[in-house]
C-alpha cells in the first residue's frame, strides 16, 4: 500500500530538467471543469511524466485527457475516462457509487497544499512546485488504496480511488499529500530525508492532524491501537500510523517548520532520532529526559494544539499491572517498555494533601533485581519515571519529580486546595545509547505505591 508505493517512488528514475515534457495546450484554455473561484495568478506549468506520455491529452476519448481535468492555482486534477464529463454523476461500478465532489476536492486539497507549503514549510522558495502544479489522479476503480509520492522523482502527486474521497473532510488526501511534500524535498534535492522511513507515515498523520484537529475522533481506531502499544519502541512500525504525538511535541518546542527542516537534514544511514539529536546538539541523557517529558504531557494531552478536541481522550491511558507476592506491581510481559516506549499507570486518586510515594526497582531479563553487569547490552539499560496529577476543576497538570535511578523513589504531594481527577505513574525505557532498532532492548521493572 502506501509504504510499498513510497519505496517504489524512492527508486524511480530521475528525469533531467531539460527532458521534462510540457502539455502543448494551455491548461487555462482546456475544456476542463473550472474551480468555483478561479485564481487570477499566472498559471504554473503541468509536467507530463513518462507513464502519461502515451496519451494525447487533446483527445477526449483517451484514458487521461484535458476534458477530464480541473485545476486550482497549485494542483491539477485528472479523472479517468470511465467517469465521464461529470465526476459527480458517473456510472456505477459493480453496483458501487463512483461519484466524488470535485468542488470539495479542489477546495480542501488546495487548503492542505497551502498549509503544508506556507506554514509547515515542506517546500521552500525555488522548489520545483513553484513552477509546476502537483497532480491528483483519480482512478476509476474499487481498490481501496491511496498513494502519495512524486511523478518521476520530479513533482508531487497522489493517486486515489473514489471510495477514499467521498467524505467531506478528505482525511486520506491530507495524509497522502503529506507524502507528496515529503518526497518533494528529495525531488528538489534539498535533503536526503533518510532515503525513506516509517517516520514518513507518522509525519503524514501529524500533517493530517494539523489540518483537522478532530483527527483523533475521525480515526479513533488509531488512538485505540496506540493505547495498547505505548510500550513499543519509538519509530516501531507497529505505531507509525498511530502516534504523531512526539512530532507534535517537537513542533511545539522548535516551531512548526522544524519538522520539514528535520527532513532536509536527515541523512541516509541515520534515523530521525539521530538527526534530531545532532540538529539540537543533544546528549543521549537529554534526549531521554525530553522524551519522558513528552509522554508525561501526553497522558492528559497537555499540548498547545487541539486542547478542546483531545479532551475525550485525555487520561484514558492505563497499562495493565500485575501484583507480585512481594507486594510490588509489574507490567504484563507483553507491555514491558522497549527503547523509549512507555507505560502510563493510572493510580488511585489520593485525598487532598496526601503524599504518594512510589518505590521503583529495575529488573533484569529474568525478572530479578537488576545488578551491575559486565554484559554490554545490560549496561545500556536505563529508565525515566515520575508522577503526574490532573486537577478536576481546571484540568491542569501537576508534574512531580523525574526519577532515573535503577532503584529509587519518587513522590507526589496532592494539593490541599484542589481535587484531582487522575494520578499517573509514567515509566519509560531510557537506553544509554541509541539503537536504530526500536525493539533492540526491553526495560523490565517493578513498583510499589505507598
Amino acid at each position: 500500500m502506501k509504504r510499498i508505493f513510497l519505496s517504489l517512488i524512492l527508486t524511480a528514475a530521475t528525469l533531467p530538467w531539460a527532458t521534462a515534457v510540457l502539455a502543448q495546450q494551455d491548461p487555462s484554455e482546456a475544456p476542463a471543469t473550472r474551480p468555483v473561484n478561479p485564481v487570477s495568478a499566472p498559471q504554473k506549468l503541468i509536467f507530463v511524466p513518462d507513464s502519461l506520455k502515451p496519451y494525447d491529452f487533446n483527445k477526449d476519448d483517451e484514458r487521461w485527457c484535458w476534458r477530464h481535468s480541473a485545476q486550482t492555482q497549485n494542483i491539477v486534477y485528472f479523472w479517468e475516462k470511465p467517469f465521464g464529463d461529470n465526476p459527480q454523476n458517473p456510472p456505477s461500478l459493480e453496483g458501487k457509487p463512483m461519484k466524488f465532489d470535485l468542488g470539495d476536492l479542489q477546495t480542501q486539497v488546495e487548503r492542505f497544499y497551502r498549509f503544508f507549503r506556507d506554514t509547515l514549510k515542506f517546500s521552500l522558495p525555488g522548489s520545483i512546485c513553484d513552477q509546476y502544479k502537483m497532480m491528483v489522479m483519480v482512478n476509476y476503480s474499487l481498490e481501496g488504496t491511496a498513494y502519495g509520492g512524486t511523478y518521476d522523482d520530479f513533482i508531487g502527486a497522489l493517486w486515489v480511488t473514489p471510495n477514499r474521497i467521498q467524505d467531506q473532510k478528505l482525511n486520506c488526501l491530507a495524509h497522502e499529500l503529506g507524502h507528496s511534500f515529503q518526497l518533494q524535498i528529495m525531488a528538489d534535492k534539498t535533503g536526503e530525508a533518510w532515503g525513506g522511513s516509517g517516520f514518513f507515515e507518522m509525519t503524514s498523520q501529524w500533517m493530517l492532524w494539523r489540518v483537522n484537529p478532530d483527527w483523533l475522533t475521525d480515526e479513533k481506531f488509531h488512538f485505540d491501537a496506540f493505547r495498547q502499544l505505548t510500550h513499543k519502541g519509538y519509530l516501531h512500525l507497529d505505531n507509525i500510523y498511530h502516534s504523531p504525538y512526539v512530532i507534535e511535541w517537537w513542533a511545539e518546542k522548535h516551531g512548526l517548520e522544524s519538522i520539514a527542516q528535520l527532513y532536509r537534514e536527515g541523512k541516509v544511514g541515520e534515523d530521525p532520532v539521530v538527526t534530531y539529536k545532532r540538529k539540537y546538539k543533544m546528549s543521549q541523557k537529554q534526549f531521554n529526559d525530553e522524551m519522558f517529558d513528552c509522554y508525561r504531557h501526553l497522558v492528559n494531552f497537555d499540548f498547545d494544539y487541539a486542547r478542546k478536541e483531545t479532551r475525550p481522550y485525555a487520561c484514558t491511558f492505563d497499562t495493565r499491572m500485575l501484583k507480585q507476592k512481594n507486594g510490588y506491581l509489574r507490567p504484563d510481559t507483553a507491555s514491558v517498555p522497549e527503547n523509549y516506549g512507555f507505560n502510563a499507570i493510572k493510580l488511585e486518586i489520593p485525598k487532598a494533601g496526601k503524599k504518594v510515594t512510589v518505590d521503583f526497582r529495575a529488573l533484569d531479563a529474568e525478572g530479578k533485581a537488576f545488578k551491575a553487569s559486565k554484559d554490554k547490552m545490560a549496561r545500556t539499560i536505563g529508565y525515566r519515571y515520575g508522577l503526574v496529577g490532573v486537577t478536576a476543576d481546571t484540568d491542569e497538570c501537576i508534574y512531580g519529580q523525574m526519577g532515573d535511578a535503577m532503584n529509587g523513589k519518587v513522590s507526589f504531594q496532592a494539593p490541599k486546595s484542589q481535587l484531582l481527577k487522575a494520578l499517573y505513574l509514567v515509566v519509560m525505557g531510557a537506553p544509554s545509547n541509541h539503537s536504530l532498532d526500536p525493539s533492540s532492548r526491553r526495560f523490565p521493572y517493578e513498583v510499589r505505591v505507598k
